[in-house]
């Protein structure tokens, strides 16, 4: 006896990132307005905030988006229920929620879910989005194998690693390579032609489609889902927008990007995933990047002693800790050392400016996980934290490990990685 199939039916398909907000299908297309483009944008620009600034004035974050996916709606009962989200796979948590919670009972899905409807092969499929700063290649259809490569000035160096990427993780001898090329991002067409021909050029037995704007419009007209698949996937948006706000109040306010999933394998200088990356998060903040634990907060620090900084905490002991800075390095060109020694001297001379006893262990010459650095050591009440200074091109990056006094394990080995990982681009 054969089983009834499933009820199937078409939802309007609302794009969110990277780059804009619009609506891909369901009826005519909708134009914004100017002021709505505005107001998407700047939806878009600050949503690891609480609070945009629109024509000059304060608007909360919420209502923005609240505002934005209303205007998308297609006037039926209920429209924004009857609608599916796209957002992009590498988001984080925090970002999926805020989404979540203005979409009203909304389906939100990753972009690699629609882009995966692109392909009707057997094979197995590895889905690669192109974003500013970044690129990220998921390897399965749940988002845990997930997989950021730091886009920087050498894109064909960039297209080499990315392919050397998706033939780690394929999960067969031959893979449909998807190749996400939204024209909302700068220079991501021709990008994606240059990572599908690296693709092609490994020799992998492996196929590569680049899905441009139109390609994805059409994908979005042609979605069926079964009714009970729908019902499943809004559920797990309703548990997404939960675990989310639980985070708010420590969500990122100055950090441009954290690419977060289920389990990140973060990628170093060589390709190589870097050591002890699981369950990793490829954190982009300015011109630098670094690998970072996954389900450690992240918060800007402007206040109390030290620079302006990013703050990664440990959830489990507000003590432990790492911290981000970086600012130009000095200009060295009629300096007579090697710019390590001046940046040195320069925190040399800081460093006896203040109190005995509160910066000590200074080391010019150091060597941190095989990387020339400045390090000295931060000594607080609660606290200590080690420093590690390195230069990468003109980017000076700071790196501090904070521990109990006595409890360095405890945040050596994430400490190791960051500073392994820590590189500028752009």
């Amino acid at each position: 006896m054969r089983t009834p199939m499933s009820h199937t039916k078409h939802r309007a398909i609302v794009e969110v990132g990277p780059g804009r907000v619009r609506r891909l299908c369901c009826g005519t297309g909708v134009t914004a307005d100017d002021e709505m483009s505005e107001r998407y944008t700047a939806a878009l620009g600050a949503i690891d905030d609480h609070v945009a600034l629109v024509h000059g004035r304060p608007v909360t974050v919420a209502s923005l988006w609240d505002d934005a996916l209303r205007s998308l709606e297609c006037g039926s009962p209920d429209a924004t229920k009857a609608m599916i989200v796209v957002h992009p796979s590498w988001w984080p948590v925090s970002r999926v929620g805020v989404v979540t919670a203005a979409a009203n009972g909304a389906v939100m899905q990753p972009r690699s879910w629609l882009l995966r409807q692109a392909s009707t092969a057997p094979e197995p499929t590895v889905v690669v989005e192109i974003a500013e700063r970044l690129v990220s290649i998921a390897g399965d259809s749940k988002g845990e194998r997930l997989v950021a490569v730091p886009r920087g000035t050498r894109l064909r160096a960039v297209a080499e690693e990315v392919a050397a990427v998706v033939a780690r993780i394929r999960q067969g001898p031959a893979s449909v390579v998807l190749i996400d090329a939204p024209s909302a991002v700068a220079g991501a067409p021709a990008f994606a032609t240059s990572i599908a021909a690296a693709v092609r050029d490994a020799d992998n037995g492996q196929t590569a489609v680049v899905v441009d704007d139109a390609r994805l419009t059409r994908l979005a007209h042609s979605v069926r889902l079964p009714e009970d698949d729908l019902t499943k996937a809004a559920a797990a948006a309703v548990g997404v927008e939960s675990r989310a706000w639980k985070l708010s109040g420590m969500a990122a306010a100055g950090v441009v990007l954290a690419v977060a999933a289920p389990a990140v394998a973060a990628v170093g200088g060589n390709g190589a995933p870097a050591t002890g990356a699981a369950r990793a998060t490829f954190l982009v903040e300015g011109r630098v990047a670094l690998t970072v634990p996954a389900n450690w907060p992240t918060q800007r620090v402007i206040g109390g002693p030290g620079s302006a900084r990013v703050q990664i905490t440990s959830p489990s002991d507000p003590e432990i800790a790492l911290h981000v800075t970086q600012s130009p390095a000095p200009d060295t060109t009629n300096e007579t050392h090697e710019p390590l020694e001046g940046t040195a001297e320069r925190l040399k001379r800081a460093i006896d400016a203040e109190p005995a006893g509160v910066f000590v262990d200074f080391d010019p010459s150091a060597v941190s996980v095989g990387r020339s650095a400045v390090t000295y050591r931060e000594v607080r009440a609660a606290h200590q934290v080690r420093w590690t200074v390195l230069l990468d091109g003109s980017v000076q990056i700071s790196i501090g490990c904070q521990s109990r006094p006595g409890g360095e394990d405890a945040v050596r080995e994430v400490c190791e990685q960051a500073v392994r990982s820590a590189h500028a681009f752009g």
